[in-house]
């Protein structure tokens, strides 16, 4: 009879135990998403940086606040994305800057005649480029701006 009793009082403790770790799980669960909707205004404002810097070079003739702003961006994204992010990042705004200042030639006519015409030919198509890695920036910010819905109470 007393094996039997231990035998249920054992059974007890192990369902307790159980009913703990699945509770932890789905708390830690819980934080980690919790830390990704906290990280994700910093994370968007980032994408939003380069987004419009995309967008300005291949609209607009003075993109010099564009081209600071994705800068202090670029300057956040190791702390809050990573490293191949990044280096994504300084591409871009390493060839919008290019950009800006061929354009900048261009519209000065610091060139000659020949010089600038086929600079401002060349330039079109890089717009055209530049503004074409649109999707090439959603592709790299999607895993970190994919949130969970935990109203679909899914694990």
């Amino acid at each position: 009879m007393a094996d039997h009793h231990r035998s249920r009082g054992s059974d007890r403790l192990g369902h307790e135990r159980f009913g703990r770790v699945c509770i932890f799980s789905v708390q830690v669960r819980i934080a980690r998403e919790k830390l990704r909707h906290d990280l994700y205004d910093r994370r968007f404002a980032i994408y939003m940086a380069f987004h419009e810097l995309l967008t300005a070079v291949t609209e607009k003739d003075d993109v010099d606040a564009e081209l600071r702003k994705a800068n202090a961006a670029r300057a956040h994204s190791p702390f809050l994305l990573n490293a191949e992010v990044g280096s994504f990042l300084e591409r871009l705004h390493a060839r919008g800057f290019q950009i800006h200042a061929t354009a900048d030639l261009v519209r000065k006519n610091l060139l000659d005649r020949s010089a600038t015409l086929d600079l401002a030919d060349k330039l079109g198509s890089d717009k055209l480029e530049f503004a074409n890695k649109v999707p090439d920036l959603v592709r790299e910010f999607e895993p970190f701006l994919k949130l969970r819905d935990f109203s679909k109470n899914k694990p």
